[in-house]
């Protein structure tokens, strides 16, 4: 292992993020953000319960484990571990014994070949880039008529107000194919057309996974997180180059939680 990091966004007892490093798997899962208030009886949020559940899940998995069989036995735990609620979390694996990563949801990865380059992948859903879209021009049209500040807005975000609704029913979307349907572990049967499957070949020399707390992954820790606390800079309503469905909450170290682990092969 080269390097590892998991930072929450706030109060580390909500963090969100996970990881999981076995002698045949390494994985990243995150965890959604909380669309109703709902929480367990020991206070954890439904996206903690099944990130921990599917970390859980991985350390059990057989080395030869395909990537279809791996997300029935992940999605048939967390339906478990959910109880009837609602609650989902993204994940990238990568299987040593087959050489491949299994990305499913909106984590990504980057591949850092021997001849120097650097291939990177994250999927990004069309669901969220239009409410970003949509947060931010809300954001943009209060600014630029005064009606709040930044701060006021850090503090009570209207753009998020407006589109919180859209957010708590994307979850009919999930796993079901069309143009705004995506993959997630969510206890429901992921569609084949969700469950990404990259070969890792001879030329690659180490691998990053990340969650989506980072806006793009570089080829260490340090310079991932100081691009990152750039755009944090510049950007503190992430609704320019850090554009989303939130901004930093007041309080909070950043818009999201976050995970980087690099191996070597």
């Amino acid at each position: 292992m080269n390097q590892y990091s998991s930072k929450p966004k706030g109060n580390p007892a909500l963090m969100e993020d996970t990881y999981v490093l076995t002698s045949n798997y390494i994985a990243v899962f995150d965890g959604a953000t909380p669309k109703t208030v709902f929480r367990f009886p020991d206070g954890r949020t439904p996206g903690q319960i099944v990130a921990q559940t599917l970390a859980d899940v991985v350390k059990k998995l057989p080395d030869d484990c395909t990537a279809r069989r791996a997300a029935d036995i992940m999605s048939d735990a967390v339906a478990d571990a959910l109880q009837g609620h609602s609650g989902e979390a993204s994940g990238m694996i990568f299987n040593r014994l087959r050489k491949e990563i299994w990305s499913i949801g909106d984590c990504q990865f980057a591949l850092l070949n021997a001849d120097g380059s650097i291939e990177r992948h994250h999927t990004e859903k069309l669901i969220d880039r239009q409410l970003s879209d949509w947060r931010a021009s809300i954001v943009h049209s209060y600014l630029s008529r005064g009606l709040m500040t930044p701060d006021e807005i850090m503090a009570d975000d209207p753009g998020r107000r407006i589109i919180q609704p859209f957010i708590t029913r994307q979850t009919i979307y999930q796993n079901r194919i069309g143009e705004l349907g995506f993959g997630v572990f969510d206890g429901r049967h992921i569609p084949d057309e969700f469950i990404e499957i990259y070969p890792v070949g001879s030329r690659v020399a180490e691998v990053i996974l990340a969650s989506d707390g980072y806006p793009i992954i570089h080829r260490t820790l340090e310079e991932t997180e100081a691009a990152l606390q750039q755009l944090l800079q510049d950007d503190p309503l992430c609704i320019g180059a850090l554009r989303g469905t939130k901004g930093i909450k007041q309080g909070h170290s950043a818009h999201d939680d976050r995970t980087y682990v690099k191996f070597s092969l």
